[in-house]
């Protein structure tokens, strides 16, 4: 088992929701199979350098998500595939067709969010955004504490929308998140310029949400995506 250990963050729910993305995407991407065992608990806090409480609390919301289940005297196991993902997305054919269905999915519903997140966010929703901001920044952090921050922010626009329903479809996402953002952001690390743009467009949403200003939340949402989904069908089209 190999993991970076994860930056500590200004709050503890954020750093949990990271340990909550990354066992998440453990799990979807199949690191840990149906029916096997996870490690132990305070084999997960050492990986990645949190609390045994912090653990706990994720390994509870993956329980609730229904990703795994506890087996008493034997341990914490993924749960079978077909009642860990009761729903699928149907598969796009071709590359090029699967990334942008994957993006007009993500305008839908990300705007939407960003919408009522600029009308309910609490104090404690733009702690998390602006912590996610702070490990996003460029040359500050590895491609991979960047990913993660940069999924974890749009969750927590989800999370900030106080709506439960739209936060658990946000992580049913995950996957396709992790897919469309990673490749997003490898683009963007090719070019310095590109990179600085990508953190200020970010910063834009944050801004707008902090601002109240649900109009500017949806245009800045609207500006990310549009812009990403650019950057690769251009890739695409020159490869």
């Amino acid at each position: 088992m190999s993991y970076r250990q994860v930056r500590r963050s200004t709050g503890p729910n954020n750093l949990t929701d990271r340990i909550t993305l990354m066992l998440r995407d453990d799990i979807v991407r199949g690191k840990y199979e149906p029916g096997e065992r996870l490690p132990a608990g305070k084999d997960l806090g050492e990986a990645f350098g949190v609390s045994i409480t912090v653990i706990r609390e994720a390994l509870s919301r993956l329980k609730s998500d229904g990703l795994i289940a506890s087996h008493q005297g034997k341990g914490v196991f993924v749960e079978d595939d077909a009642k860990a993902r009761p729903f699928r997305l149907a598969t796009s054919e071709g590359p090029g067709r699967s990334l942008r269905h994957i993006f007009e999915l993500r305008m839908g519903v990300e705007l939407q969010a960003a919408t009522l997140a600029a009308e309910r966010r609490k104090p404690a929703d733009l702690r998390a955004m602006s912590d996610c901001l702070k490990q996003m920044e460029p040359n500050k952090n590895s491609f991979e504490q960047a990913l993660v921050a940069d999924i974890a922010f749009h969750l927590s626009i989800a999370r900030a929308t106080q709506n439960p329903l739209i936060f658990s479809f946000m992580q049913f996402l995950q996957p396709h998140l992790y897919e469309s953002i990673s490749k997003a952001r490898a683009s963007s690390a090719r070019k310095a310029q590109t990179t600085q743009i990508v953190y200020k467009d970010h910063t834009a949403i944050y801004e707008a949400i902090a601002a109240s200003d649900p109009a500017g939340a949806r245009r800045a949402t609207r500006r990310v995506l549009e812009r990403s989904l650019r950057r690769l069908e251009k890739e695409q089209d020159e490869a």
